[in-house]
């Protein structure tokens, strides 16, 4: 099968008023039909016999305007499957739909535009549709709805919740769990408040279509598209990008699927007659062959071009083969040049696809898109499964992996050592949706600690994810001390463990406001865009603090002038002498400062950013315990504290 002569054809449904072209591939097929329903609940259908190409797709075209039709295929007479690339349908995907894109556009959405945000500026936080706005603390009118989260001026008492809080932390990028259509959850609108319809979307069914349950009219399969439309032009508006998160590894259904309904055993990585189970649900696709990598590139397109995402994370990234990933970027780089891509550098299982093609830590190395940094994530939290705390808690051991992470994880010196070959290729994170939230994971290993204690594990933790070089990577509700319960994967729990509790916003606001002030201070500074290696070697120098559980790394920003940034993770507080910050400076810089005064001042600690201080002579800086902090040192006497 010359497969290649398919790569530019469109599949799907190809829709005008006059007419509607269906086309589907499946070589092995005998006879299709489509099955035409002029309501998602009918039964009684018109039925249309398709043309097969000598390229092994069939070919129908019906006349008259099909606009708000659904529609199936029949395969050889025996199974009736919905269309891989539909782009609307049902309510809970038992039929595809024929839509008029041009209808499905909010107001304004062809004059709005994707606002300017560099890879090199990025914070991402991380949430789920339902989570973020379903309780009833938000504030929120579709609490839980695409619509919900695009809702301006919702508050918690007088704390902004939904989007005004996600504004108002500063992040630059919403990661948004899937949104695509996935099986596991009821899309009617009777069943979507009860509260064990519930899952976090890994599911996938139809990976063109927005997911209905999260629409408020699900029946209507225009509402998802202009729905989820209308919350990405919100947040855009609001100078915040989107990325969506992706699940080509795997389907919902392996034998049962459209897919292999379709075109038995191709889609699929097969080991001895049985599906291959490197996404460790019973099935993973198979990225190199050239049908099913045609339809990944497809659909990320249409994404792109359609619904003006500005992002991509790929799940089990490491069973997309290198060939495959390297055409993504290249394509969504002509659509969009400031487009971030990332995902996960590994399996959840055996898998047949060979070692050398598999995505893992190190094989990002100059191909401009990142990976999540698992060893940074457990050296700076922990690891509760495996009982080892992470440096944040106290654990001095972790030192020198905590600084590679902070450096960006490529290679320093002999001791630093990494796998990237520029910050940008990290993604840092302590944790995400996966396994046990930051909090949680804290109150697992620390059992007897107090809760103060807590909140300054979680101090120093976020402190130096904010304070790296890389891209920061947050899960919802982690600003404030977010906890689900004490569980380690709620991808199907009841709503009321994995929704955001909004009154945590209130309770622990010290916390929030510190964490906030980071991302200010990260923001203005403009230190942390600086995506060189070389640069980066020159301008971070470590001071030594011997065995103590604490970090303390110099960076240059000008020639007059030095943050250092400090990461107490002890129980215990210091006084560090300035003498010796000034030799630091004159042995790891160069730097003739003989007769020179160097004024200080305390930019930031776990109050947040000292607004009011000014620089000012010292002798004497003070670490405090479980504490992030910001000092800035400068040579002269005009020194702005952000921008010289």
């Amino acid at each position: 099968m010359n497969e290649d002569k398919l790569l530019d054809l469109k599949f799907g449904a190809i829709y005008s008023v006059g007419e509607t072209t269906f086309r589907v591939y499946s070589p092995p097929t005998t006879e299709m039909h489509l099955r035409i329903y002029r309501e998602y609940n009918d039964i009684i259908y018109d039925q249309y016999e398709m043309g097969k190409s000598e390229l092994g797709y069939f070919e129908s075209t019906v006349k008259g305007d099909l606009d708000g039709y659904f529609y199936t295929y029949l395969v050889d007479g025996v199974s009736e499957v919905t269309d891989p690339y539909s782009i609307a349908s049902s309510v809970n995907s038992l039929k595809s739909a024929v839509v008029d894109l041009e209808k499905s556009n909010p107001d304004n959405w062809m004059n709005h535009n994707r606002p300017i945000l560099r890879k090199e500026d990025a914070i991402i936080y991380e949430l789920h549709i339902k989570d973020y706005t379903f309780s009833e603390n938000s504030g929120v009118e579709n609490r839980g709805k695409y619509l919900g989260l695009a809702e301006s001026g919702t508050k918690y008492l007088n704390f902004s919740t939904g989007i005004d809080h996600l504004k108002e932390m500063g992040i630059t990028h919403v990661h948004l769990l899937p949104v695509y259509d996935f099986l596991t959850v009821k899309e009617e609108t009777s069943s979507f408040y009860d509260v064990n319809n519930y899952n976090w979307g890994y599911d996938p069914e139809l990976f063109n279509v927005p997911e209905g349950s999260y629409s408020t009219v699900p029946t209507n399969p225009y509402s998802r598209i202009k729905e989820l439309k209308t919350l990405i032009m919100k947040l855009h508006e609001n100078g915040i990008g989107v990325v969506l998160d992706f699940v080509y590894n795997h389907s919902y259904r392996g034998g049962t699927s459209n897919f292999e309904t379709l075109y038995p055993n191709y889609y699929y990585r097969m080991y001895n007659g049985n599906f291959s189970n490197g996404a460790g649900v019973g099935n993973e696709f198979d990225t190199q062959k050239p049908m099913y990598r045609k339809f990944i590139l497809d659909s990320i397109k249409y994404w792109l071009e359609e619904y003006k995402i500005d992002g991509m994370r790929f799940d089990l990234m490491g069973l997309m083969d290198i060939d495959t990933m390297d055409e993504i970027v290249s394509m969504s780089k002509s659509i969009n040049k400031n487009v971030i891509i990332y995902g996960e550098p590994w399996a959840a299982d055996l898998t047949t696809l060979p070692r050398e093609k598999m995505i893992v830590k190190g094989m990002q190395k100059g191909k401009d898109f990142a990976v999540f940094n698992d060893t940074f994530r457990d050296c700076i939290k922990g690891n509760h499964n495996s009982m080892l705390k992470g440096f944040a808690m106290g654990n001095g051991n972790n030192k020198i992996c905590v600084e590679t992470g902070i450096l960006g994880s490529f290679n320093y010196d002999n001791y630093h050592v990494g796998f990237t070959d520029n910050p940008l290729e990290s993604i840092n994170y302590v944790n995400s949706h996966d396994d046990l939230i930051l909090y949680d994971e804290i109150s697992l290993s620390m059992k007897n600690a107090s809760e103060e204690e807590k909140k300054g594990v979680n101090r120093v933790a976020l402190g130096i994810l904010l304070t790296s070089f890389g891209t920061p990577f947050i899960h919802e509700g982690n600003e404030f001390l977010r906890s689900k319960g004490l569980n380690n994967n709620t991808y199907n729990m009841p709503i009321t463990i994995n929704q955001v509790d909004w009154s945590l916003k209130e309770k622990n606001y010290e916390e929030y406001i510190c964490f906030k002030d980071l991302i200010e201070f990260r923001k203005k500074s403009k230190i942390f865009e600086l995506n060189d290696k070389e640069q980066i070697k020159a301008r971070v120098k470590f001071l030594d603090f011997k065995t103590n559980p604490i970090i303390g790394y110099m960076i240059k920003k000008s020639e007059k002038g030095y943050y250092l940034i400090v990461h107490n993770a002890s129980n215990q507080n210091y006084r560090y002498n300035i003498d010796r910050i000034k030799e630091f400076i004159a042995n790891s810089y160069g730097v003739n400062l003989y007769k020179t005064r160097m004024k200080s001042i305390n930019l930031f600690n776990k109050k947040g950013l000292n607004r009011h201080n000014k620089l000012a002579h010292k002798t004497h800086i003070y670490l405090e315990k479980q504490a992030t902090q910001i000092f800035y040192f400068s040579l002269d006497h005009g020194m702005s504290r952000f921008n010289k």
